[in-house]
């Protein structure tokens, strides 16, 4: 199992703020390390439901954690609140935070593109359901190496698929557009779904 957090800054859009946000991302990085985070990555997303949003500027960090506690413990430290401080002049508002308790996520970390499906059940009693739904729709894909699991800090449950190409140019091949696609056509009325893309880049800790 792996403890994946999924940040999302709210970065003001304009070139200024985001360089400004970028120079304090070595305060963070030195922050995450010190609290005892295992991996980091950060990039921008490129796309949301199909529609190109490279322009918008929208950050987002990937960090996995040994354990749910050091996440908390974090949250709740002078260095994390010295970091958000040191974003907050660039920030429309605080980030979002999501983190999920996944299946193992290592191989996230590097230097390449993700498909990042954002699932909320219209009903919390229908999390196990869209599981296995889930799971089934990978099997008969054949896809190795897809990470995915539930939400542990949201007041509304969330389930985060993440699955990694090369290029954005694999993900938009026939094969992976199909398999997602049936994966949403087999959760039907149960839940609402987003879709993101985004490139990352490793950030060694």
């Amino acid at each position: 199992m792996a403890i994946i957090e999924v940040i999302f800054p709210q970065i003001k859009n304009d070139p200024e703020s985001v360089k400004g946000a970028l120079e304090q991302m070595s305060v963070g990085v030195k922050a995450f390390k010190e609290a005892g985070a295992l991996r980091l990555a950060q990039g921008f997303l490129s796309g949301e439901n199909g529609k190109d949003i490279s322009a918008e500027s929208r950050e987002i960090v990937l960090l996995e954690w040994q354990t749910e506690a050091d996440f908390t413990n974090f949250i709740n430290s002078p260095a994390f609140g010295a970091f958000k401080a040191a974003v907050k002049p660039y920030s429309t508002g605080p980030p979002q935070l999501n983190l999920f308790e996944t299946n193992e996520g290592a191989h996230l970390f590097s230097n390449q593109t993700i498909g990042l499906l954002l699932i909320t059940p219209k009903d919390p009693s229908n999390v196990s359901t869209i599981l296995g739904k889930i799971q089934s729709g990978l099997e008969k894909a054949a896809e190795g190496g897809v990470v995915f699991g539930t939400s542990l800090n949201l007041p509304q449950k969330k389930i985060a698929i993440f699955r990694t190409f090369a290029s954005k140019e694999e993900l938009k091949s026939e094969k992976n557009t199909g398999s997602m696609q049936a994966i949403r056509a087999d959760l039907g009325e149960l839940a609402e779904i987003t879709q993101l893309v985004t490139e990352v880049k490793s950030i060694p800790l």
